[in-house]
This record gives C-alpha cells, sequence and structure tokens, in this order.
C-alpha cells in the first residue's frame, strides 16, 4: 500500500471528529429534553399546545405527547450513541462502517430535531462528507485524484513534420480542478444555512401562528424578561427582524457557497467575511442556547478550508485573487 493511501486526509479527519463530538453533544441534549419532560412547565406548554390550532386537531392527551416525547428522544440518544462509535470506525477505515452510519443518520436527523437540536442535522452533514473525494478514495483503498497542474505531463517527442504545416501552440492553461477543501466549505454552507433557513422561517411560522405559545416559551427560558420590562409588541418585532435578518443572512451564505464553488474569489472572500461574523455572533449565542456551536462550527470550518493553501491556490489561478482573512 502506498502512502498516498495509507494517510489518512484531513478532510476526513474532520468529518470523523464531527459525527462524534455532534453525536455526544445530542446526548447530553436528550439528556437534558428527557430530565424536564414531566416538569410543569412542559406540561403547561403542552396543554396550551394541544388546547389550540393545529395541536387540537391532534386528538392527544397530554400525556401521550410526553411519552411520543420519551420515545422519540430515546430514538434519538440510541443513534447519537451509535454514531459516535460509528465515526471512530470509520476513522479507521471501515467502509462498512459508513455505510452504516449513513442509515444511522436518517433517524438521527429526524429524531434530533425535536430531542437533539442542530447538532444531528451537523451528523448528517458529516456523514455526506464522507462520501465525497477524497474520503472516497480513501475509503475504498485507492490514491485521491490530483489537480490536473499535479499530474506529470508527458515530455514533447521529436517528429519529423515539417514546421510549415505545425499546428500552432495553444497557449491557453487546463482548467484547474477544484480542489476538495474547497468542495467541502460550499458544501457545509449550503447544508447549514438551508437548515437554518428552514428552522428560522419555521420559528417565525409557529410565532406568527402560536404568539402566546412562543412568548410563554420565552419568558420561561428567560425569567429576566419580566423584570428587563419589555412589553409583549417589542419582543413580537424583535422576533420578526432577528427571523429576517437570520433568513436573508442564510440565503446571502448559499448564494456566495455557490459562486465560490463557480471559482469567484470575489465570493469566496466575501463568504470567509460571512462566515467569520456568523461565527463570532454564534459563540456570543451560544452563552443562552448550546445550539447556536452548530452554525459556529460550520461558519469556523468553512473559513478553515477557504484559507487552506490549495483553496487559495486555486482562486489565484487565471488572476482569481485568493480569499482574504
Amino acid at each position: 500500500m502506498t502512502k498516498a493511501t495509507s494517510t489518512r486526509p484531513s478532510q476526513t479527519t474532520m468529518a470523523g471528529v464531527m459525527v462524534m463530538l455532534a453525536g455526544f453533544f445530542v446526548v447530553v441534549s436528550v439528556w437534558d429534553s428527557v430530565s424536564r419532560l414531566r416538569s410543569i412547565e412542559t406540561r403547561e406548554a403542552i396543554e396550551k399546545f394541544l388546547a389550540e390550532p393545529p395541536g387540537n386537531e391532534l386528538s392527544l392527551s397530554v400525556e401521550s405527547v410526553i411519552d411520543v416525547l420519551h420515545v422519540t428522544s430515546m430514538i434519538a440518544a440510541a443513534c447519537a450513541i451509535a454514531a459516535v462509535a460509528l465515526g471512530w470506525q470509520v476513522l479507521q477505515r471501515s467502509r462498512s462502517a459508513r455505510l452504516v452510519l449513513s442509515l444511522v443518520a436518517i433517524p438521527l436527523f429526524i429524531t434530533g430535531l425535536v430531542a437533539g437540536g442542530f447538532m444531528s442535522a451537523i451528523v448528517a452533514v458529516a456523514t455526506a462528507l464522507l462520501w465525497l473525494s477524497p474520503s472516497r478514495e480513501w475509503l475504498a483503498g485507492q490514491d485521491a485524484p490530483r489537480p490536473a497542474q499535479d499530474r506529470p505531463v508527458a515530455a514533447p517527442t521529436a517528429t519529423s513534420t515539417p514546421a510549415s504545416i505545425s499546428p500552432p501552440l495553444s497557449t491557453s492553461t487546463p482548467a484547474r480542478r477544484r480542489p476538495d477543501p474547497v468542495t467541502s466549505a460550499v458544501v457545509i454552507t449550503i447544508v447549514t444555512a438551508g437548515l437554518v433557513f428552514v428552522m428560522t422561517l419555521a420559528s417565525v411560522v409557529l410565532f406568527a401562528t402560536q404568539p402566546d405559545l412562543v412568548l410563554d416559551e420565552l419568558r420561561r427560558q428567560n425569567p429576566d424578561i419580566e423584570e428587563s420590562g419589555l412589553s409583549e409588541a417589542t419582543l413580537v418585532a424583535t422576533s420578526y427582524v432577528s427571523g429576517g435578518i437570520g433568513m436573508l443572512w442564510s440565503l446571502l451564505a448559499i448564494a456566495l457557497a455557490v459562486l465560490t464553488g463557480a471559482g469567484r474569489g470575489w465570493a469566496a472572500r466575501g463568504l470567509v467575511i460571512c462566515a467569520a461574523v456568523c461565527a463570532v455572533l454564534c459563540v456570543m449565542a451560544a452563552l443562552a442556547s448550546l445550539a447556536a456551536l452548530v452554525p459556529a462550527i460550520a461558519a469556523i470550518l468553512t473559513v478553515s478550508l477557504l484559507r487552506r493553501p490549495e483553496s487559495r491556490a486555486w482562486f489565484s489561478d487565471a488572476g482569481r485573487p485568493p480569499p482574504a482573512g
């Protein structure tokens, strides 16, 4: 086996570590959710949900909803524990572990949206990265494909063709293959920003249809709101504005990621700046909610991948400026 096939690519290590860390946080989140599942606050929230549309159309009791949430949480925890073990096995170069992890990631993503927050989405994204190059080649025991400019070029041989009929020499440079770190950054950004957009849109819709339920939850999670003297109108306006900014920011990140994948240097610079600002804001928001760590980790990975030497060299090719940090 050659050195190229025995050395684990950094993208594979990154994806495997993401799976294990995210799986661990899902277990912690499930433990916290289950511990509060039968609390008075949770029961009151469920009762209020079942008393108003669309909850009153489900024909469920409070105990039934609690049982459903409990089973869902247990499934998420079991899948998360399996994902941690399978993530380690993938780092040991097990193709079967990658396949099983892909199957486990589906129920983990679905149940994790209820019990594990955004962390289950990180497992799904990291698992998808394991099917991309160079992880795909490494797990298959093959050499990762090299960019066109790194491939050996055969030396020209002398021929007897008269100079008068020799074809003109081409001065164009063949298109360079997009580096894997750039592809990974694009995938991470599109998936994470897409999930943030969908979740934010769902929150705005829920707030528009069930404002009392959302306001009660905000007061429960932040008891200081009552003491701060903020009115309901202020909370409603702040929620709509923050939701709109979140959705616009997600769409901007997706657009920049698509243009970055197309080789636009200015888009890569914009994506680096966008991701850096997002990382700082999300780390600050993580003090109130651990769910904010998910986009923070994704943003940090995006900046790191786009700042790699091969990524900057690719954007520098054909007059493309490298992304600024």
